[in-house]
């Protein structure tokens, strides 16, 4: 016990897998050393059906390399918590998992669902290859999903002052890294991709940045591991190309010669989250937006699809869109705007500002994003 009360979970914490999914070979190598390094679990990796193997077999086999990361550091917490605990995870029971949860405390409801959701699949995967014969996580509950996003979304003129300041400021400095950050802030806002397309895109002949019908593109995986590509369009190809320029003059390079992270340092390292974080509340901060700190990465995201709900794109273009595999996601985005808008067509009904009810607005089809 610790001065606090609180109990420590364990001494080993799992390698990160790398953020970016590696070759093939580097991948293996990766886990060959990983999963060896695992604590708790008996046996070696050269025992093809003992339980190392399997989870070497079942993370390479992974679609998603974002979903492999999740529960890698899901399986490395949980097993870490067994060898601490002297739990042995293949007589481990639903007390256990529960214990190992409530010390975790993930936070988040997601992050606690994405655990248990790892440890869960681990467990199958064993039973499915007969190591095992049981899961104590398949039990514990889930928290259940908000219904709709808490994340803020900005109005059209929030979104326009946001992206004044960036315009602003990259037209008085033009310095690489004011182009840069116009360059994210103009992808974001259009395209409605996550963090992740932005943080891990690559440059050069065998980068994410393409052409397609006369126009710039950028290729990324999204969250269910299916490659997608979006469009860079109007004031974000511009900006884009501003950036490239800059940074190729600054490297001595014609800009298909540029490599690398697409998004990066003077020094060629990559942006991280909290950097794109910083960015969005320190722009939010210049534009005069109330409550800056509010406003992060996720907002964009929220913002398009709202906008775009907003002025009529249907929901199933704007799923298409954020590359969501169901439109029950995206309500999650726009159902404020529908409950809103509802309630103000009520609101001018009963105060006789509406004569009658409003005909309903046609919806919008766009294709926007398209699976590669």
């Amino acid at each position: 016990m610790t001065g606090d009360d609180t109990i420590e979970l364990a001494p080993f914490a799992p390698r990160p897998l790398p953020a970016r999914e590696p070759a093939p070979d580097a991948l293996r190598a990766w886990l060959d050393e990983a999963v060896a390094e695992l604590p708790a679990l008996p046996g070696k990796l050269t025992d093809r059906h003992g339980p190392r193997a399997i989870t070497h077999a079942w993370l390479l086999a992974m679609k998603s390399h974002q979903t492999r990361r999740s529960y890698w550091r899901g399986i490395g917490l949980w097993l870490s918590y067994c060898d601490w605990h002297r739990v042995d995870p293949l007589a481990a029971r639903l007390a256990d998992v529960r214990d190992w949860i409530a010390l975790l405390d993930p936070g988040s409801p997601v992050t606690h669902n994405a655990r248990l959701a790892a440890v869960s699949s681990w467990y199958t995967e064993l039973i499915d290859n007969r190591v095992h014969d049981d899961n104590p996580a398949r039990l514990v509950p889930r928290h259940k999903r908000d219904q709709e996003s808490q994340t803020r979304a900005l109005t059209y003129e929030e979104l326009l002052a946001l992206l004044g300041h960036a315009r602003d400021r990259a037209a008085q400095l033009g310095t690489e890294a004011a182009l840069r950050n116009l360059a994210i802030l103009e992808i974001m806002a259009t395209t409605a991709v996550r963090s992740g397309a932005i943080l891990h895109a690559r440059c050069g002949p065998d980068g994410d940045l393409g052409v397609d019908h006369g126009h710039r593109i950028l290729r990324y995986v999204n969250k269910g591991g299916h490659r997608k590509t979006a469009d860079i369009l109007g004031r974000a190809d511009a900006a884009l190309g501003d950036y490239l320029a800059a940074r190729a003059a600054r490297e001595g390079k014609a800009v298909a010669e540029l490599s690398g992270w697409l998004f990066a340092t003077r020094t060629g390292t990559p942006l991280t989250s909290r950097d794109l974080g910083n960015l969005l509340r320190e722009t939010a901060r210049g534009a005069g937006l109330d409550q800056p700190d509010d406003v992060v990465p996720h907002s964009l995201r929220h913002t398009v699809l709202t906008l775009g709900y907003e002025q009529g794109v249907s929901v199933e273009d704007l799923a298409d869109l954020a590359g969501h595999e169901s439109v029950a996601t995206t309500l999650i985005y726009v159902r404020r705007s529908r409950r809103r808008q509802t309630t103000q067509m009520l609101a001018d009904l009963t105060g006789g500002t509406t004569a009658e009810p409003a005909e309903p607005a046609e919806q919008r089809h766009l294709r926007l994003v398209r699976d590669a």
